[in-house]
């Protein structure tokens, strides 16, 4: 029902419900129209000529008899032409008198001939002489279609006229709704009455009809664009979850991805990690063999942990780092993210040692470079004098008076460390040299 009101246009709703309540107005309207004339009107006049049948032919019966004709048309008048009566001869053929009144439009008028007279359904009473007071005809109810006979006329009596009744025509459904629409539409009496009832209760009910479809129809849209819009927002949301499942299932990849890169790293970490202390072994045991004094003494070398050489950090003879607790290669996949942060500073301060110690390194090796180059030019300048002292020995046989106490030692620097050119000959000459500067 919904989607057929939804369906229809305005242009072509309200034209169809104003249509139905004109054909219900009809309806009821021909109804009443029943009712009324079929009904009432009908009881109404059934009532009147069961009251005439009892007491109006007696009293025409002496108006006959007295010869009064202007009584007579009065009584026939007192219907006001809603309804007629006729008085004939005693065999019918000849009018006598009738009611002359008309009341709005004639009705009965048109059977008001003999042989008209003779087919309506409602009896003749006789008028006679001398009057009969008994009736000859009654109504059992209002309702009743036929009258009775309950009496018959006393033999002897003689019979002035007969006496008909005459329905009133009810107007034809049209006649009486146009009658009501174009003559008289504010007059409330008779059928207009009920004519102006129905026609006000139809307009009511067609105008609360156009209203409740209107509501309903209303209603409905309403409720159409609400269902759209939480259609639109449930796709909107399906696919922002579709959307979060996505990105939920790219960080798990991620998070898989993160968890294998964390194991390598905490992998070359400790990788790094051995590496750095055999390179801090070897560097403090070069550093050992390197940098010791010349009177025997040890000096080792410490490196802190705000990477300054001396001090305390490191400690003992070895000149060794002191061992760093290292985690076994396997371990919870949730905890090395934080174990690799934990080891970034410890790493950095090492290398912060390390750069450390390389220049300490660079400025040693740049002093043994000093020395090196001054032993050498001790070595050249002795082994000048050695081969000028030799030379000058060998010709006179007499060492010159300043070289007489120079004791040449016997630890001389290794052929290595001298020029090949300049290698000493050791042929002759005396065991000590004055190596002192001059």
């Amino acid at each position: 029902m919904d989607k057929f009101l939804l369906s229809l246009k305005n242009r072509v709703l309200v034209p169809s419900i104003c249509l139905t309540g004109m054909c219900l107005w009809l309806v009821i309207c021909h109804v009443h129209y029943h009712s009324y004339w079929m009904g009432t009107i009908y009881r109404v006049q059934t009532t009147d000529f069961n009251l005439l049948h009892h007491t109006l032919p007696p009293v025409l019966s002496d108006m006959i008899l007295a010869d009064r004709d202007d009584l007579i048309q009065r009584t026939l008048d007192c219907s006001f032409g809603l309804f007629g009566m006729v008085i004939t001869d005693p065999s019918g053929e000849n009018v006598l008198y009738k009611t002359e009144k008309v009341y709005r439009r004639e009705s009965w008028q048109k059977r008001v001939q003999p042989e008209s007279l003779l087919k309506e359904s409602e009896p003749y009473d006789l008028l006679t002489d001398p009057p009969q007071l008994e009736p000859l005809f009654a109504h059992k109810s209002p309702r009743s279609t036929q009258a009775v006979q309950v009496g018959t006329t006393k033999r002897g009596v003689k019979v002035l006229g007969r006496l008909y009744y005459l329905r009133s025509a009810p107007p034809s459904f049209a006649e009486d709704l146009s009658n009501f629409l174009l003559n008289g539409f504010w007059e409330l009496s008779g059928s207009k009455r009920g004519y102006c009832y129905i026609t006000c209760s139809c307009i009511g009910f067609t105008l609360a009809i156009l209203l409740l479809v209107y509501l309903r129809r209303r209603g409905i849209e309403l409720k159409q664009k609400e269902l759209e819009h939480m259609q639109r927002e449930l796709d909107i949301r399906k696919k922002a979850l579709e959307s979060l499942g996505s990105e939920l299932a790219t960080q798990k990849a991620r998070k898989v991805w993160l968890e294998r890169e964390a194991d390598q790293a905490y992998k070359r970490a400790i990788g790094l990690k051995q590496s750095l202390e055999r390179l801090k072994e070897s560097l403090g045991g070069a550093m050992q063999d390197n940098f010791a004094p010349a009177d025997g003494s040890q000096t080792v070398v410490s490196t802190g942990a705000n990477g300054v050489t001396g001090g305390s950090g490191i400690s003992g003879t070895n000149g060794r780092i002191s061992q760093i607790k290292i985690r076994p290669p396997v371990a919870p996949p949730g905890s090395i993210l934080e174990e690799i942060e934990s080891l970034l500073p410890a790493l950095s301060e090492n290398a912060k040692n390390l750069r450390s110690q390389a220049d300490v390194l660079q400025d040693y090796c740049s002093a043994l470079e000093d020395r090196q180059v001054e032993m050498r030019k001790i070595v050249e300048n002795a082994f000048s004098r050695t081969t000028a002292i030799t030379g000058a020995t060998n010709s006179s046989g007499v060492a010159p008076p300043g070289l007489a106490s120079t004791h040449v030692s016997p630890a001389a620097p290794a052929p290595s460390t001298l020029p090949a050119s300049k290698a000493p000959v050791q042929e002759t000459g005396p065991d000590f040299i004055d190596m002192s500067p001059r």
